[in-house]
């Protein structure tokens, strides 16, 4: 596709997950809720809003048609915030052009609370922090590039021109020289049951459950013992449970890899952007048994499809219909993203924040399924579940499930 001076073609991966977005009424978009210790008044939320805008020009891309396929464009902010004070609003869609929603209002016990809403083809789970952080330091106003100096800023890095290193996999086994989810000790931000756990209704088909770090580093180790990741573990439950619920003997899982350290030039491509790739595989689901086992197995069948996944190029067109053929689908998927640690990149922040949490959207469209968002924040494990098309029980006995997968079986279970 041919472009100009101040845009380029979206890449195989972004274009997908634009395709995605639109045709699935939202799917795949950030939502991350924060709150930060102090009150501000309007004037100054504004001023470091303006700034922010001016130091990240990723807010400032438009994706327009092109040739056929779909193109970033350089502009105005593309976005849409209300303040402190503005009437709390309904929706939560980045769409169409709009890449980005940002609200602020008064959070609990002098707190001021943030809803950061971001389209899947301008941020990943890697992502999502260090967009955050350029807000919270204009907030507190940290020096840094304002829009003078970022007037010739480049568009994200192309990543169908960069050569792509095979040999990783999406693994969720333990096993020598792997690590689990990075957990590190620090304070959870737990609120409302008054054990530092939080199980809390986000919006309609939506549930987070948070351990304290005690119970993170709990079942961190346990599944460490019996060789799988937390990630790893925790896909076999839902997928088991998405299985029972839709009275199918496998469910597909697709889980998100960061292509960040996949390619030869990855010192391009550390700042934000959507660098991420789904890896898709088949599992077979049971009930009860050896979950541990389970997870192992499926875990070494993800780890073969990431072996073989390459990044596709296709003409926008291709992948378009690709989208169209998924939105048709009707078996039942579960889709998993594990961000890991949001700390480092928050960095001088993370101790002013008492609160964040991110939710990948599910969106309408395809078969039955859910997206698991699995984070950690000060040492406590948050996995947000949002789905779709599994009626209005699913979320409440999806959560169940996960909370007491996480809590029970390491606290009483043997290996």
């Amino acid at each position: 596709m041919s472009a100009g001076e101040g845009e380029r073609g979206l890449s195989d991966t972004e274009a997908a997950f634009a395709y995605t977005h639109a045709l699935m009424r939202g799917s795949g978009r950030l939502t991350t809720s924060f709150t930060v210790r102090g009150t501000f008044p309007p004037e100054r939320v504004e001023r470091a809003v303006r700034r922010w805008l001016g130091r990240l020009p990723l807010l400032s891309l438009r994706i327009t048609g092109a040739d056929g396929g779909l193109c970033f464009r350089q502009g105005a902010p593309t976005g849409a915030h209300s303040l402190l004070g503005a009437p709390p609003g309904t929706d939560d869609e980045v769409a169409g052009e709009r890449l980005w929603r940002l609200r602020a209002g008064p959070g609990p016990a002098g707190t001021t609370r943030f809803r950061l809403t971001l389209h899947p083809a301008i941020c990943d789970a890697y992502s999502v922090g260090r967009v955050v952080r350029p807000l919270l330091d204009a907030l507190f106003d940290t020096p840094g590039p304002d829009a003078a100096d970022r007037a010739t800023e480049a568009l994200p890095p192309d990543t169908d021109e960069l050569t792509y290193e095979s040999g990783g996999c999406v693994c969720g086994v333990c096993g020598p020289g792997a690590a689990a989810v990075p957990y590190r000790e620090g304070r959870g931000h737990g609120q409302g049951r008054g054990d530092g756990r939080t199980s809390e209704a986000m919006a309609p088909g939506v549930v987070a459950v948070t351990l304290t770090p005690y119970e993170s580093r709990r079942l961190r180790e346990w599944c460490r013992a019996g060789r799988v990741t937390v990630s790893g573990f925790l896909t076999t439950v839902l997928a088991d449970a998405l299985a029972r619920e839709t009275g199918r003997a496998e469910v597909t899982v697709a889980t998100a890899m960061s292509l960040r350290r996949r390619y030869a030039e990855r010192t391009l491509i550390a700042e934000p952007g959507c660098v991420l790739g789904l890896v898709k595989a088949r599992l077979s689901a049971g009930a009860g048994g050896d979950a541990l086992g389970r997870a192992r197995a499926n875990a070494a069948v993800l780890c073969s499809a990431g072996r073989a996944w390459r990044p596709e190029r296709r003409a926008h067109a291709g992948i378009r219909h690709a989208v169209e053929r998924e939105a048709k689908a009707r078996g039942p998927e579960v889709r998993v993203v594990d961000a890991g640690s949001v700390d480092t990149a928050l960095g001088p922040h993370a101790a002013r924040i008492t609160g964040l949490r991110t939710v990948a959207a599910r969106g309408a469209g395809g078969g039955p399924g859910g997206s698991l968002y699995l984070s950690t924040f000060k040492g406590a494990l948050t996995a947000a579940l949002s789905s779709h098309g599994l009626g209005g029980s699913w979320s409440a006995h999806a959560e169940r499930e996960l909370s007491e997968a996480a809590l029970l079986r390491p606290a009483f279970s043997p290996l």
